[in-house]
Formats: C-alpha cells, structure tokens, sequence
C-alpha cells in the first residue's frame, strides 16, 4: 500500500549513521565530537549510500493536524512537546533499507535492498495480530484488535513511533493508533545503569528478595511514569516500611483489634447511608473511585497511589483524633461503632483501588475484612459491576465476620545487596 501511495523511492543517502541506533541522524541530534545522543561514549560513522526512502516530509501537516485534534496522541506532555518541536522544524525523508547486509527481508522489487530494522520492526505492530490459522493477508491482520489503543515505548524510541509509524499508517490508508506513551529511564544510586559498570539491577531477584507487590508499588508510585526515576535499595525499604507496614497494614491491625474488642469480631452495625457527609474518611472516599480510575486510564499511577494514601493517612488520623478506646470507656458505643466503621471502610477501599498493583496485600486485607476475594483473580474482579460496587463508599457489609488480624506486609530489612 505505501509503494503503490507513491511514498517509496530510490535516491541516494549520505549522513552519519549510529551503528548502534542502527539509524541515521540529523546533525541537530548529535552531541559534540559527533557523538550520537542516545550512545554517548560512541562516535556516528558517515555513510554515503543508494537506498530506498520514504516520503516522511509528505505527512508533517497531517502529523501536525493529528497532534491538534488529538491532544492526548502523545504522553507524557514533555514528550508531546519534543514531538511537536520536531515536526515542526521540518520533517526529512527517511531512508528504509540497507545494502549489502546478510540479513533482514529484502525489498519485494530490489533483492539487492534489505527493508531498514526500523521500518519492518513497526509492521511487526501490525503482522503480529494475524491469528496462527490466518492467512498472512492485511485484511486479516486488521480484522480484530487494529486500531490498538495504546503504545507503551521506552523515550529513546519517541520518533519511530510517533512521527515515523503514525506517517507510514497514512501512507497505507490504516487508522493511527490511540495513544503512544514514553516512559523514562531508570538509574541505580543516581548513577546509569550498565553491565560495564556492574550495577544492573536484576528484577527477578528483586521481586524473589520483597515480593512483586512492594516492587510495584515502589516503581509506579515513587516513579512518576512517564519521566526518569531512580533506584534506591535504602529509600526502598525505608517507603515500603513506612507506607504499607506503617500507615495501611498497621491501621488495619490496630483497627481489626478494637473491633474485636468492642463489636464482638464483627463489621459494627452500622449503615454507610446513615454516617455523616462531613465525616471526614466519608468525605473524602464520595468521589475517590472515580478518580483513581481516571488516574489509571491516564497512566499517573504516581497519582493514584497518592491519592489512596492520602486517604489512607487520614484514616490514622482520624482514629486517634477521635479516640474510640476513650469514647468507649464513656460508653458512647454508637460512636466507637461509627468510627471504626469508618476506618475499615476506608481500609476495604483504599485496598481495592491499590488492588491493580498491590493485588496480593489487597486480597489478605479484604479476606481480614470477612470477604472471599482473590484480587490475582482476573475474571472475578475486571468487572464494571464489582467496580460500581466496591469502588464507592459503603461496600463493607455490617455485622460481616471479621477474619483474625496479621500483618499484610511485614517490615523489610536492609541485610544484603542485591546481585547484580
């Protein structure tokens, strides 16, 4: 489709040329002593060769009217913008083949000509989605998941996929996909990570040392996604201890405890309809699922940690401000009843909307809160109608059979380092 466009011919290439980019760049791109920007240490080589190019500079004005109509086509907005700053200096067609290489498909009309990494990598977007039993046809290969609504890419590959894919998709006449996503680089102690510098870090042996939940949590909450974040085994434990063993499994605790102490092990009798508006964990929970979810669908997911944790500090708050041992000793049940429903509505819930990334910590605390869930279990709980429930204020049941209180998370402790 892109040959017959007209969007495919024959010129000659000269530029410098990343061996390791396996790309050519434009001298804005490279840094002093022609250094290639993504490879630092490695100088660009240049190239003066035949090849095959597409008409990149055709589609800047529908690129352009694409970022327009769609602002949300590029995320995060610093990478929005790098695009558009691109795009808007002048698009350059791009050479996409090579020569004289052993391997790669070669040029349906010039076997002399293998198809550039870059251009046949893109396709494989599409190729992919053709079922085992399908015939290899594009028609096929469209026919059930394209468009895609997302694209999860790392930031050094930005270009390809938000100017050079997107033009190819208009040049074959195929719908662009939803979004395209950057996420950013990750360092260790402050530092690049790299096997010359031996301080990689090995992610299996991660998740084996403190379980996938607090591995997680740590990434996709201290990380803004989108942006470069660091690795820190001490700031690790140190946010893991203090935000799911302190403030969410301690409150739990303490909270489970009392219950058993003055309603018997029992959610206390209590109606979520009959709690005040100002209540406080009320207050805040009314809109908090919604919410949430949209940080979710936008991918904040820094945002959506933060904003249960908020309730979640509020929750402690709240039960040492008002007291339920005093109140109790006063004989004010009622009210020892109302706020220590309270805070364990607003633990079930802060559990649930942490449930996509703390799914097996949410499922020990709604299993203490007398309910049967297992959050690993997709089909029971990917639903709209479990999320219409347990996303809102009020799904904890009264009089529910409380389970025996246990830590969810247990307190970390620094005792080696990491392998690498």
């Amino acid at each position: 489709r892109v040959w017959n466009s007209g969007d495919i011919y024959l010129n000659q290439q000269q530029g410098w040329y990343c061996v390791s980019c396996e790309e050519f760049k434009d001298e804005r791109d490279l840094l002093p002593g022609n250094r290639c920007s993504v490879h630092t240490s490695k100088e660009v080589e240049w190239r003066d060769e035949e090849n095959y190019f597409f008409r990149l500079s055709r589609y800047q004005d529908q690129l352009l009217a694409l970022y327009a109509e769609r602002p949300d086509f590029i995320a995060p907005e610093s990478r929005r913008n790098e695009v558009l700053s691109f795009v808007n200096s002048g698009l350059q067609d791009f050479s996409i083949s090579r020569v004289n290489l052993a391997w790669g498909l070669p040029i349906p009309v010039d076997s002399s000509h293998t198809i550039y990494v870059w251009f046949d990598a893109l396709l494989g977007y599409v190729t992919a989605l053709l079922d085992p039993d399908s015939d290899p046809m594009l028609e096929n290969a469209l026919s059930k998941w394209w468009p895609i609504d997302l694209h999860l890419i790392g930031k050094d590959i930005l270009r390809f996929h938000a100017v050079y894919w997107p033009a190819m998709l208009m040049s074959a006449d195929i719908s662009v996909p939803g979004r395209v996503f950057a996420h950013g680089f990750l360092t260790k102690d402050g530092k690049k990570m790299g096997k010359s510098e031996g301080n990689t870090l090995n992610p299996v042996e991660l998740v084996n040392k403190y379980g996938a939940d607090a591995v997680r949590y740590y990434f996709l909450k201290e990380i803004e996604f989108g942006e470069d974040g660091d690795f820190n085994e001490t700031r690790f434990i140190n946010i893991l201890n203090a935000e799911l063993a302190n403030d969410l499994g301690n409150l739990l605790n303490r909270t489970l405890n009392m219950a058993r102490k003055y309603c018997g092990g029992l959610v206390p009798n209590v109606s979520a309809d009959n709690i005040s508006g100002d209540n406080l964990l009320k207050s805040m929970s009314l809109d908090l699922g919604d919410r949430v979810a949209g940080f979710y669908e936008e991918l904040a997911f820094s945002k959506a940690c933060e904003a249960v944790l908020a309730l979640v500090r509020a929750g402690n708050k709240f039960i040492d401000v008002q007291a339920p041992w005093s109140l109790y000793k006063q004989g004010q049940l009622e009210s020892v009843q109302q706020v220590l429903y309270s805070v364990l509505e607003s633990v079930r819930l802060a559990s649930y909307l942490l449930s996509p990334i703390l799914p097996n910590i949410s499922t020990a605390i709604y299993q203490q809160l007398g309910f049967s869930i297992d959050f690993n279990d997709r089909v029971a709980v990917n639903s709209s109608a479990t999320f219409a429930v347990h996303a809102a204020w009020g799904a904890l049941p009264a009089n529910q059979t409380l389970g025996e209180p246990q830590p969810v998370f247990k307190r970390l402790e620094l005792l080696e380092t990491l392998p690498s």
